[in-house]
């Protein structure tokens, strides 16, 4: 473009040349490149957070049942259409507290899952399905005493107890409903910093979910930490386990 001056002179407005915008276009492209995955982790950590969060009130209302439930947990299922959640949800007062935002639903109405036999299940004592955990179903108890619902006075250290988790990310049909702590590593949580949420087979073992205790509080664990860990068990004297210790 050509502006007049006085005096008859004529000034030539300069352009950009093509390797200065190619330049910026290269800055540009070099800052959404470091600040893309920065974000990406910033809003991962905000699910993440809520997640945990989630998971208090559910032990807030799991604590609630237990109080009015002559001091017994619920099992992970007392029949099909009555599951855990099912009767913790009138003491959450919100379906949404079930659902963590990283995974969205999950098998069912839920995307967490509840300890149902922690390390170990088998026969003991003459009885079947005797295991570690918080409880399966009515006829497959997977308790320590067979019992058919936990009782608070058996979890002697219930904030070394896992009682709930993050739902893991191989596909497993139950992921929203039930969680274990022996029979592979792909059936721990990874979704938060590991690999993408229900992406199966498992491969990136370095991310790890949040663990509800059963004290109430929450805490990110590790997959290499969880799996096979004794915080999965109720009675921590049992040394049957089903599992060895975490391999990557």
């Amino acid at each position: 473009m050509l502006l007049k001056l006085q005096e008859g002179k004529v000034l030539r407005k300069r352009a950009f040349t093509l390797i200065e915008l190619l330049v910026v276009i290269a800055i540009i492209a070099i800052l959404a490149a470091i600040l893309f995955p920065v974000f990406a982790r910033a809003r991962e950590n905000a699910r993440k957070a809520a997640c945990m969060s989630n998971q208090k009130q559910i032990g807030l209302a799991a604590m609630m049942y237990v109080q009015d439930y002559d001091e017994h947990y619920p099992m992970m299922q007392f029949t099909t259409a009555l599951r855990w959640y099912n009767v913790l949800q009138p003491y959450a007062k919100s379906k949404q507290v079930f659902v963590c935002p990283t995974s969205g639903p999950a098998g069912s109405t839920t995307s967490y899952g509840w300890n149902i036999s922690g390390r170990w299940h088998g026969t003991a004592n003459g009885m079947t399905w005797v295991g570690n955990g918080f409880g399966y179903t009515p006829t497959q108890p997977d308790t320590p005493d067979h019992s058919v619902g936990l009782s608070l006075a058996a979890i002697t250290e219930p904030s070394t107890t896992i009682m709930l988790t993050d739902p893991t990310s191989n596909g497993y049909g139950s992921n929203g409903v039930a969680a274990v702590g022996y029979l592979t590593k792909d059936y721990m949580p990874v979704l938060h910093g590991g690999q993408a949420y229900n992406t199966p087979p498992v491969t990136d073992f370095s991310g790890g979910g949040n663990y509800l205790f059963a004290d109430g509080h929450v805490k990110f664990l590790q997959a290499s930490r969880a799996f096979c860990s004794g915080m999965w068990d109720v009675d921590k004297t049992m040394t049957t386990h089903l599992c060895t210790p975490f391999q990557p």
